[in-house]
């Protein structure tokens, strides 16, 4: 190493590092959260259009078909994509 170049001390290292961790903090909740809007709007949209078949059938007087009364179930593993899918 030459004598004259400047050697960053600890201190200065650390306070690099926890600004980097405090910026990274903010951008993961704001990421974080950005995936929570998204995915109630998903369920609200797939909710509407769930209540748009369901009725569309009640106003025809027909049967909903198992794949779409199945779709009720709180589980969500028989959740279908709908009829030709």
């Amino acid at each position: 190493m030459q004598t004259g170049q400047h050697q960053f001390s600890v201190f200065e290292r650390l306070v690099v590092v926890a600004i980097i961790l405090f910026v990274a903090a903010i951008l993961i909740q704001k990421v974080l959260h950005t995936v929570k809007v998204s995915e109630q709007r998903s369920l609200n949209n797939a909710a509407g259009q769930y209540a748009a078949v369901k009725s569309m059938y009640a106003e025809q007087g027909q049967v909903a078909p198992p794949s779409i009364v199945s779709a009720t179930a709180t589980d969500g593993s028989s959740v279908h994509n709908g009829p030709g899918r």
